[in-house]
This record gives structure tokens, sequence and C-alpha cells, in this order.
């Protein structure tokens, strides 16, 4: 991306150019790691080096936040930080760096200025979003589900509001904007947002007693109106880019066999499930492939794609998809990420074919081990 619609480039460059502070030093940490992971020079120094400017980013990081001079580099910082630790084996960090954001926006709100706060909300709401898709839905417990100080709540809550704000374009459009970082709109967000809490709420349901027939199917109901929604949503592009219009549709597959999975009770083997399988694992080759340039990819369709791959041929699709993403992007993440995959995959195989037990089964076990995927 170039010109303004480039927030490294509009946004983070100008602390870059007039400061020596921590935003600085997390740039070269970054620009240092990607040269190690690409093969440039000397690997091992260059990650070395890249780990002495992290630490020295965070030190300088810590002793500035009391600044409000310092509150608008020390939210970017906050992001590079996170990218850093998702680039590099999406190590569990990145939700500190994520915790300080919002810590630092709330605290100097008045000091930040709109642009860079809409940036940094809009990189962590997504992967926060994304994030608890991979949380089992008795993740909380019932009265945190929908809470006002959860972290979900508190994200959504200031990028809504500062789409309200925006003067360039109503929020309803603003809202089914495709972020080209991302892949997809907020209002798709917020939509897989809604599916999780109601797996979650269901989860709850099952286990009360008195819960009745009627409100079974009150969910079943509105996990099908979810998928009209789905179905019907429109996204917005700024450009006539084939490739993200491609690239959303993905999106709107994966999340479809999201909600079939976690809301409706889907077994993998279910015929109608393969199918919606099937056209999302063939729009996924459309947008993974050797020929397609280095640009941000579908990360959370194609590992959803994996959770529900059931079948040995779409197994082999998504792994070559895999390779191919890590041919070309230098970046630890994808590898971490097929990683969690092949051990779901493995955790299958061993404990049979009880496809009951498989409709949570990737929720459960990337919990059990503690993996924080950063799906993007």
């Amino acid at each position: 991306m170039t010109g303004d619609v480039n927030p490294f480039r509009s946004l983070t460059m100008p602390f870059a150019y007039t400061r020596r502070g921590p935003l600085l030093l997390t740039i070269l940490a970054l620009s240092a790691a990607e040269m190690a992971n690409t093969g440039c020079g000397q690997p091992a120094r260059l990650m070395s080096n890249a780990a002495v400017y992290y630490d020295n980013a965070i030190n300088q990081l810590q002793q500035s936040l009391e600044n409000s001079y310092d509150a608008e580099e020390n939210l970017l910082t906050c992001v590079l930080l996170s990218s850093f630790e998702i680039t590099n084996g999406s190590r569990p960090a990145w939700l500190q760096h994520l915790n300080g954001a919002v810590a630092i926006h709330n605290h100097f709100a008045s000091s930040i200025g709109r642009d860079s706060a809409l940036f940094a909300y809009q990189y962590f709401s997504s992967r926060w979003i994304l994030l608890e898709t991979t949380m089992p839905p008795g993740t909380y417990p019932w009265e945190k589900v929908m809470a006002e100080d959860s972290m979900t709540f508190q994200l959504l809550q200031n990028l809504n509001s500062m789409l309200e704000q925006t003067v360039d374009t109503v929020p309803t459009v603003a809202m089914q904007n495709i972020d080209n970082n991302i892949g997809c709109s907020l209002e798709y967000l917020q939509l897989i947002n809604r599916i999780s809490i109601l797996s979650a709420m269901k989860f709850h349901c099952q286990a009360d007693e008195t819960a009745t027939e009627e409100t079974y199917e009150l969910y079943s109901t509105t996990a099908m109106a979810f998928d009209d929604a789905l179905k019907e949503m429109e996204f917005i592009t700024r450009s006539q880019d084939t490739y993200i219009g491609q690239s959303s549709r993905c999106f709107k597959l994966a999340a479809r066999v999201y909600l079939r999975l976690i809301c409706l009770d889907a077994n993998l083997t279910h015929l109608a499930l393969i199918e919606m399988q099937n056209d999302l694992v063939q729009a996924l080759r459309l947008v993974i492939n050797e020929d397609q340039q280095r640009r941000a990819f579908p990360m959370w369709p194609l590992f959803i794609a994996a959770c529900a791959s059931y079948e040995d041929e779409h197994r082999k699709v998504v792994l070559d998809m895999f390779r191919t993403l890590e041919r070309k992007w230098p970046i630890g993440n994808i590898t971490y990420v097929r990683n969690v995959t092949t051990q779901i995959w493995q955790s299958r195989d061993l404990n049979g074919h009880d496809n009951n037990s498989r409709r949570h089964d990737w929720q459960r076990l990337i919990t059990t081990f503690g993996w924080k995927l950063a799906l993007s």
C-alpha cells in the first residue's frame, strides 16, 4: 500500500524520523528480525540484534509511560511490539502489548490523534476477536460472556465511537469498508464476535437444567439468522481490487463453517459441511498461490479450513497453502499456526473416529496447550 492508506508510512514514520524513541527501536527490531528470517547476512547475529533493539524499546517505553507528550508514540509502539511478537512465532506477549495499548489510550485519549487511535484499535480488535474463536465456549462464566469490562467490549465500544466521528464517510459505510490489512470489515468482525457469544450462551444453557426446549430452538434460530446475515453481508472496497474481493469471500465462507461447528454442532463428516468446506478451500486457492504477489492473506479462513478438515484431500491442500505462504512470507507466525494445525489433526487421528467429540476439539486442544494464536 502507498500514500494515505498505508498507516505505517503516514502514522509511524513521522515519529521515527523526528524522535529516537521506542517506536524507532521497534522498527529496527522488526527489520532485523525480517532480514534474519529471509536468510540475509548472518541470521543469528541479526536475531541477536533484533532482541537487543526489542529490549531497548521496552525499556524506553516503560520510562515514558507517564508522559502525555509520548502517549501517541507509545500507543503505536505497542502495535509494532505486538507485531514483532506475532511475526516471530505468535508469542503470547502480544497480548501484554494489547493490554498496554488499551491502558495508554484510556489514560491519555485526549493526547492521542484520532487516526493513530483508530489504527491501533483496528489492529487489536481483529486479532482479539479472532483469538476468541480459538477458545472453548465455556471459557468465560455466564456473567462475563457480555460483560462491559471485558476486553472485547472495550475494543469494540472505542472503535465504534471513533468510526462515528469520521468526517469522510457515514458510520454504516465505515463499518462495511474492508480493512486491507485484514481482509474483512468491522461489521464482519462484530458478527464473528456475536457468533462466539452465541456459542458461549448455548454452552451455559446446556448446563442449565431448567432450560426449556423453546430456549434451545431459539439458539438454532438465531444461528441461522446469523448465517443469513453472512450471506447477505456486503463488503466495500476503496478500489477495484479483485484480490481483496476474493479474500473477503474466504472470510464469509469461513464464518459460515465456524458457525456450523460451534453453534449448530455439525459433524465434520456431514455432507453440507463438507460441501461448504470444499467451497472454502477452492476460494482460498484463488488467493494463496505461487503467482500471487506478497500481500495480506486470509489467515483465519485458512485456519478454519484446517480445523474443519476431515478428509486427507482437504488436509493436503491446506498444508500446501501453508507451505506456499511460508515461502512467500518470512514470518514465524505462519509456521506456528501450521504446527498447531497438524497437532489438531494428529490428536483427532489418535483419538479415533468419534465425530461428535470433534466439534470443539480444536478449541479444547489450543486451550490445553496455552496457544495464543494471532490469526492474521
